[in-house]
């Protein structure tokens, strides 16, 4: 028999007793102290102005990707560009419209300030299947813009949700 006609042997064939892993995903958070979950109930949103959820095209390519209050240092605006801050809790907006995201955004920041937390991430997606432009992450940063508690806020780092999510940073709430 030709040597070039054998088929050489397969990985399992080499590998006798080893079995398969079916799911080969790591989860890098099990770590991770989990933070207190918000409540998995989607927001009323009768009490929220409806005119405010829907931004127009100009104003969607008028709002700024990150923002920085005067007041903090360098050192502290490239930590938290560069995720080097501990997230102390997340809030997750896929599947919601955008009166439910806002409303619980709000909610979610005034529990956050109850809490004194100051290192947020808000994940808001990318956009991609959205018909045409993204519709969250403007709304969410328009938002974050006009908090009087939010003092900083930009996309996050790849390994935290890249640009369909957004680090915020707040205020401590003695100075609020």
């Amino acid at each position: 028999m030709n040597d070039k006609s054998r088929n050489p042997p397969s990985f399992a064939d080499l590998m006798p007793g080893v079995k398969k892993i079916e799911d080969d995903r790591i989860n890098l958070y099990d770590h991770r102290k989990k933070p207190a979950a918000l409540p998995k109930t989607r927001p009323q949103t009768a009490d929220l102005n409806p005119d405010f959820a829907s931004i127009d095209y100009r104003q969607r390519s008028e709002i700024a990707e990150s923002q920085f209050d005067a007041g903090i240092q360098k050192k502290r605006q490239r930590k938290i560009r560069q995720g080097q801050l501990a997230i102390e809790d997340r809030l997750d907006l896929h599947g919601y419209y955008q009166n439910q995201a806002i409303a619980a955004l709000n909610e979610f920041l005034q529990q956050a300030l109850t809490a004194e937390l100051r290192m947020l991430i808000v994940i808001h997606g990318k956009g991609n299947r959205s018909g045409s432009d993204a519709v969250l992450k403007p709304l969410v940063r328009h938002w974050l813009a006009q908090q009087s508690s939010v003092l900083a806020w930009c996309p996050a780092q790849p390994k935290h949700g890249g640009d369909g999510a957004s680090y915020v940073y707040l205020r401590s709430r003695s100075s609020l």
